[in-house]
This record gives C-alpha cells, sequence and structure tokens, in this order.
C-alpha cells in the first residue's frame, strides 16, 4: 500500500533527475510516499484524539457549546495535521540523504518542496472535513464547509511559516522547537490583540458582543488578507533560501 509499502526514495529521485518532463502524477506519487512514509500518520492519529477528548469534555460540559467553541476544538487538530510535514520536509531529505540528487533535479524547489507543501495543504484540507462533521453530528449544527476554509487559513499560515523556518534552521527539531516557541508567543499575545486583525488565533465565529458588525467583518477581512499574505511571503523566502544549495549540504 502507498503508506505502509515500501519504496526507494533515491531510485524515485534519480527517475525525476533524468526524466526533468516526469508525468504529473509520478512526481504527485513520489511526494505523498515521502508525505506518508514519515509520523505523519501519527500526528493525524494525535489530532482524532486530541478532537474526541476534548469534544468530549465539551459535549459533558453543562455549558452549551456555540459555532465559535467548535473552530477553537478544530484549531489544535489542524495545526496537528500540517505540523510534521512542513517542519521535518526538508530534514527527512537530508536523513535520507537525497538532497544533492534533489538540488540536481530542474526546478526542484517547484517539482518536490512546493508541490509537496501543496499536497500537504490539500490532505489537510481533506481530513478536516471529518472532524467538522464528527462536531456537527455529535455537538451542534455548524456550516462544516466555511469552517473548514476558515481553519485552511491557519493551516497554510502554520505550515508556510513552518517551512520557512525549516529552511533557515535546517534542522527539524530545532525548527519544531522554534514554532512551538512561537506558538506560545502568538498565544501570550491573543489576549492583547484579541479583536484585532494582527490576532493569528482571531475566531471568525465569535462575533464579540461589543463590536459592531459591520466593523467585525472589515476586521476578519483584514485578518485573513494578512494571513495568507503572510504565508505568501514565508513560502517565497522559503523557496529563495532552498537557493543556496551549498548551505543544505554538509
Amino acid at each position: 500500500m502507498l503508506i505502509y509499502g515500501y519504496y526507494n526514495q533515491e531510485t524515485d529521485l534519480h527517475m525525476l533527475k533524468l526524466d526533468p518532463y516526469m508525468n504529473i502524477l509520478d512526481l504527485i506519487r513520489y511526494n505523498l510516499k515521502i508525505i506518508f512514509g514519515g509520523k505523519f500518520i501519527l500526528f493525524v492519529f494525535a489530532a482524532l484524539v486530541f478532537f474526541l477528548i476534548f469534544g468530549t469534555l465539551s459535549a459533558l460540559n453543562d455549558q452549551s457549546v456555540e459555532i465559535g467553541d467548535i473552530y477553537g476544538l478544530l484549531v489544535l487538530p489542524a495545526v496537528l495535521l500540517v505540523f510534521y510535514p512542513s517542519v521535518f520536509g526538508v530534514q527527512k531529505d537530508a536523513d535520507f540523504h537525497t538532497l544533492e540528487i534533489i538540488f540536481g533535479i530542474p526546478d526542484y524547489r517547484f517539482k518536490i518542496w512546493f508541490l509537496r507543501l501543496v499536497l500537504v495543504f490539500l490532505i489537510s484540507f481533506l481530513l478536516l472535513f471529518p472532524f467538522a462533521i464528527l462536531a456537527h453530528v455529535l455537538l451542534i449544527s455548524i456550516p462544516v464547509f466555511s469552517m473548514v476554509l476558515q481553519l485552511m487559513v491557519l493551516v497554510v499560515f502554520i505550515g508556510s511559516l513552518s517551512f520557512c523556518l525549516s529552511t533557515i534552521i535546517k534542522n527539524g527539531n530545532g525548527t519544531a522547537v522554534t514554532v512551538i516557541i512561537t506558538g506560545l508567543i502568538f498565544m501570550i499575545l491573543d489576549e492583547s490583540v484579541k479583536n484585532s486583525m494582527w490576532n493569528v488565533f482571531l475566531n471568525p465565529f465569535a462575533n464579540p458582543s461589543d463590536i459592531n458588525e459591520l466593523v467585525w467583518v472589515e476586521t476578519l477581512f483584514k485578518n485573513r488578507v494578512f494571513l495568507l499574505s503572510s504565508s505568501v511571503v514565508c513560502l517565497l523566502l522559503g523557496l529563495l533560501n532552498l537557493q543556496q544549495r551549498e548551505k543544505f549540504i554538509r
């Protein structure tokens, strides 16, 4: 099977290098093997466990559950889905000693790492639907598609930021620690920037009662533009860092 089956990463990379016009399906197949070849499944399982635990606690809580609570409940699983492949992607290639081969592939930054990130975002998007549907069925009626789209804004931001940091730090464990510390800083600042456009964890389904609805809609729009534009900057910076190939090969 694709997830558990044996594959030779170096052979696949040699094929990519020898055939620069390799079929896009083969490129996708190769990158899917890399994504599923590590601990990604463990992070998916951890996301499910966290969701079930906190979902059960919310269901047992005497207070009624609101849509905003569901978004907060799904944030951690959403971040876990994108955390491992974006943080350890470059490090895994270094561990497999395939960076030299990757750097020999024409347009390697886009054929390997950019495509891999796109696939990670797509997989995260698809996996968030079961979580949202479970919340819809077991907890409270929610707009499932809208909920997933809003979560994906955060997923793309966290994934792009993690990828960018991984190309700067060049070490998976170091990047993981940095991302966690950065996330803690964002959480600490959450209260001071709670309802502003600069809040990374702004809950789009928790409309404050003390803020005019039009002001809230404008704030939410600016927040989404801020996160998505920051994601593009981080992604481009990460791809630019990959040009410095000599710094990745030691």
